[in-house]
């Protein structure tokens, strides 16, 4: 059997995109790609700040706690010019106290000074969280 030899090769015929829709599919996943990058940032930024307040306790830890009869009674010591403020919140089966404490930056000796604040809490003594949930020793006396 003797015949020609054919080479098709160069006939190759295939269907072909049309470059419109795979600039689009391109752009697509191009934006797609944007927004989970943008997703995963702010997931990362969200976690961080989550673990900051989990080991800050939403400001300074007070000296001593402790209840006389209905009242919380937080104990806390300062330096000369500082800003302090307290809160106290109750949340039904718990209490949640803040400290915060403006430092001055000053150039002498460092006094320490005491400061207390009470705060009457129907319902009596419970126990006291820090905003953070960490548990504040506070018996009643």
């Amino acid at each position: 059997m003797s015949g020609a030899v054919r080479n098709d090769t160069d006939q190759m015929v295939g269907a072909v995109r049309p470059e419109a829709t795979s600039s689009r599919k391109t752009a697509a996943m191009r934006i797609l790609q944007y927004v989970v990058g943008a997703l995963l940032g702010v997931g990362l930024v969200v976690t961080s700040i989550g673990w900051y307040l989990s080991a800050h306790p939403g400001g300074e830890r007070f000296e001593s706690c402790h209840w006389q009869g209905s009242a919380v009674v937080l104990g806390y010591s300062y330096g000369v010019g500082d800003t302090v403020s307290t809160m106290v919140h109750p949340e039904g089966d718990h209490v949640v106290a803040q400290l915060r404490i403006d430092r001055v930056d000053g150039s002498g000796a460092a006094q320490a000074l005491m400061g207390e604040a009470r705060y009457p809490v129907s319902g009596g003594p419970l126990p006291v969280r820090y905003p953070n949930g960490a548990e504040l020793n506070c018996p009643a006396r």
